[in-house]
């Protein structure tokens, strides 16, 4: 009851109210923003799985893994897990346009939004949350859907004007679906500072029940009480070639385990194929260059294919170092390589 009687002091605070309690599927567990005190919001989305983990639990995420989602969970490494500089710039000029593109969705669709400034949580399992962008609500404030703000710059414009949604998203969307106990959302998103896309998406039962709830109720209770670290994803490479970086030379061990073993059949079959393959794309691209001849774009059937043949000029290093050592040595940078089999 505390919660919702410091929701009615905020803005919009009785109608937002009013429209939470009609969500029968959740409640309100946190009211703080991350405005007000971003500490403690940030410690409140460890109490549970949220909307941007979810993507990177199921491996479906490009940013992150189950193993950064748990380290996070769990309090460790904290420093290792903090974002760039360009990326906390990204984040927060994407928090800083998020009311924009809200805005801008309700002027194209006529649809009737409200900020939610609380975390929701599902009523029959705690350990799933929700920091919702906007709740869409009917003329009667009755809740219909989830609005989604997105910002990106435009080199995924493609994507977007294509609908091609990262997967991540669409899990994201399902997640807040799901714990609202709503059927519809949808994305919004600025694109380049000037393109404008927005996609509504159904809830999908059969993901949710066959994929993403399974993953999320093993990954809080086998992984984050019980302790565990979840296994290493294809999103954990930079991650792990920074945690594992003190490699003492010429140091050996056994993994005499049949996952290790595995996994290492698994890093030679995909370098050969990776190699036939890229014969065969080679090839290919010889044979289609044969027939573009002088012509920098074609078009068959089904594709426009464009290609541009570009000079490079490159310092001669051997003569660089024979006959300017003390140049040579001045810009000479070391770089730690780590290879896998």
């Amino acid at each position: 009851m505390m919660e919702y009687e410091q929701l009615l002091a905020k803005p919009q605070g009785s109608i937002t109210v009013a429209a939470l309690r009609k969500l029968t599927n959740c409640h309100v567990y946190s009211t703080v923003t991350q405005e007000e005190d971003e500490e403690a919001w940030l410690k409140a989305r460890t109490k549970g799985i949220g909307g941007s983990d979810i993507g990177a639990i199921c491996g479906v995420s490009p940013f992150s893994s189950a193993r950064q989602v748990y380290l996070n969970k769990t309090g460790q490494f904290q420093d290792a897990l903090k974002p760039g500089a360009a990326s906390q710039e990204r984040m927060h000029f994407g928090h800083m346009l998020e009311p924009v593109v809200a805005d801008e969705y309700a002027r194209q669709t006529g649809a009737r939004l409200l900020t939610i400034n609380a975390s929701l949580q599902h009523n029959e399992y705690p350990w799933a949350v929700a920091n919702i962008d906007r709740l869409i609500i009917d003329e009667e404030g009755n809740p219909i859907g989830v609005l989604e703000c997105k910002t990106t710059s435009e080199y995924n414009n493609d994507a977007w004007e294509s609908g091609d949604l990262l997967m991540s998203y669409i899990y994201q969307l399902n997640w807040y679906l799901w714990i609202l106990g709503l059927e519809k959302g949808a994305f919004a998103c600025l694109v380049g500072g000037n393109k404008f896309y927005h996609y509504d998406v159904f809830r999908n039962d059969e993901l949710l029940r066959d994929t993403i709830i399974p993953a999320a109720k093993s990954f809080w209770h086998d992984n984050v009480l019980a302790l565990k670290e979840p296994e290493m994803q294809s999103a954990d490479t930079e991650f792990a070639n920074g945690i594992y970086s003190s490699v003492v030379k010429n140091s050996e061990i056994v993994l005499d385990d049949d996952l290790s073993n595995d996994l290492a059949t698994t890093i030679f079959d995909c370098k050969a194929k990776i190699k036939e393959l890229t014969k065969t794309m080679e090839e290919a691209q010889n044979r289609i260059k044969d027939r573009l001849k002088d012509n920098e774009i074609a078009y068959t059937k089904d594709y426009t294919i464009k290609w541009s043949p570009r000079a490079q000029n490159r310092v001669d290093t051997e003569k660089l170092k024979t006959q300017f050592p003390e140049i040579y040595n001045q810009v000479l940078k070391k770089i730690d390589r780590k290879s896998v089999v």
